[in-house]
């Protein structure tokens, strides 16, 4: 009895190998001696596993463990960006929005046919007042010259019930802070940039003029959080941060802000498929991983406070083995690479034209409507197709741990061989975690990492 084609093996060293099933998600470490003279109870144990289902056994697997996927997007949050300004204080050379800052603003009326449409959307698709975010996005937001944009926008969603998460580098939040405390209730969090000890994060996000920053975020922070707002601090890891990821981390710990009740910490990864040099900044996901199990394991502090918000082929793997916490409330496969692609972004810009995610603002291959006439099925290649849906990802090997692949990416680098892109990213981070896989590892039986995907034995 041969294991399925779909299996994807990793040598560990000479004496186990590991096995992921993306069919069922069984991940198992296995003695490699084994792969050759399976016992009864072995092939037992992988057989429920589903480590030989055949073609259409796959085929029919994916399709029934789908309907999963589709009762969990029925409580899926929708975001929807606001930008109030394209202009920016900040003159970040990581920025992935350099091709896009201006001094192009919103106006109020712009704003007021902005909630229309999204009132209309959430009417049409039924959408409870408590999925639906508000994303307050710029440029820099807290830079528009007229303030009471901001004000509109916080009001607007007080009255439909909605959510605001409020997206600035901090350097003008003293100045709105009456504002957001008066309207607590309906911000969620503010998202604020700290990417390293100072003389990192001053080379990464320096003011217009080349002055460092470093004081005014930690000031904001410090502010918001004495004001009992919700912070979701950001940092963006790079090659030019990276190796100084401890100290920012002994920083944080310094600061308090751990013990804080109303900070959080998320992490991501450099990227910027449009405009990014790679060999500047981005480094990879595995990396990027591999260092926050690290710090985790070393900082009890971090705990429940640092989450990765960057997974695109890594995740099930990381969540399997509980390095970062389970805190996913699906478990299943993907069938779509991330929420814009999902229909679950929406982004409007200071014209009112809408984009399918912040990363190809104004950007007219990804247009999907405007505030006249109303939101529209995602184009551009960008429309939500599952992987059951495409004939290019259909027969992928790693389909259902890759979700179908970023479009963006694609359009940028449209001779990218996706499957070998991402087998080469799943590849480098066993290699990176051999030592704490192996020792998991038995060398006289199968050791099983993980549950099956949901609906499995259903099936």
């Amino acid at each position: 009895m041969e294991l399925s084609d779909r299996v994807l093996r990793f040598e560990l060293d000479r004496s186990s190998s590991l096995l992921i099933n993306p069919v069922t998600g069984a991940i198992d470490i296995i003695p490699t001696r084994f792969l050759g003279h399976l016992s009864d109870s072995e092939k037992g144990l992988l057989h429920e596993r589903g480590y030989f289902l055949s073609e259409d056994e796959r085929l029919r697997m994916l399709v029934a463990l789908q309907d999963v996927e589709i009762q969990h997007s029925r409580n899926v949050p929708y975001w929807f960006y606001v930008l109030t300004t394209l202009d920016c204080n900040f003159r970040c050379p990581i920025c992935y929005e350099k091709q896009t800052l201006a001094r192009s603003e919103t106006t109020p009326d712009t704003i007021e046919k902005v909630m229309d449409a999204i009132k209309g959307f959430q009417e049409e698709h039924e959408i409870p007042a408590d999925r639906v975010n508000l994303i307050v996005f710029g440029g820099e937001p807290l830079c528009v010259s007229d303030p009471d944009i901001i004000r509109q926008i916080l009001q607007s969603s007080h009255e439909q019930k909605w959510k605001d998460v409020v997206v600035t580098n901090g350097s003008r939040v003293k100045r709105f802070i009456g504002l957001f405390v008066e309207y607590s209730g309906t911000i969620s969090d503010f998202r604020v940039t700290l990417d390293g000890p100072q003389a990192i994060h001053d080379s990464r996000r320096p003011y217009r003029g080349g002055r460092g920053s470093f004081t005014d975020v930690v000031s904001a922070i410090d502010l918001l959080l004495e004001n009992h707002l919700s912070v979701k601090m950001q940092t963006i890891l790079g090659s030019g941060n990276i190796s100084r990821f401890e100290d920012l981390i002994t920083f944080v710990e310094e600061k308090g802000w751990l013990q804080d009740p109303s900070f959080q910490w998320r992490i991501e990864g450099s990227h910027d498929y449009a405009n990014l040099d790679p060999e500047k900044d981005e480094i990879s996901e595995g990396r990027i991983v591999r260092a926050l199990i690290k710090s985790k394991a070393e900082h009890e502090g971090l705990g429940g406070k640092i989450k990765f918000e960057s997974f695109k082929y890594l995740g099930h793997i990381v969540r399997s083995f509980g390095w970062l916490g389970t805190h996913k409330t699906y478990w299943g496969p993907k069938y779509g690479f991330c929420e814009p692609q999902k229909g679950f972004h929406y982004v409007f810009s200071t014209r009112g034209g809408v984009y399918h995610c912040p990363r190809t603002i104004n950007n007219p291959d990804f247009y999907v409507g405007d505030v006249g006439g109303g939101l529209r099925s995602k184009g551009g290649g960008s429309e939500h197709r599952s992987i059951l849906e495409r004939k290019d990802c259909l027969p992928c090997s790693v389909n259902t741990l890759c979700g179908g692949g970023c479009v963006v990416q694609k359009r940028y680098h449209p001779g990218l061989d996706c499957e070998e892109y991402a087998l080469s990213v799943i590849s480098e981070f066993i290699d990176l975690m051999k030592g704490e896989i192996l020792e998991r590892a038995d060398p006289d039986r199968i050791v099983s990492v993980n549950d099956l995907w949901q609906g499995h034995h259903e099936s």
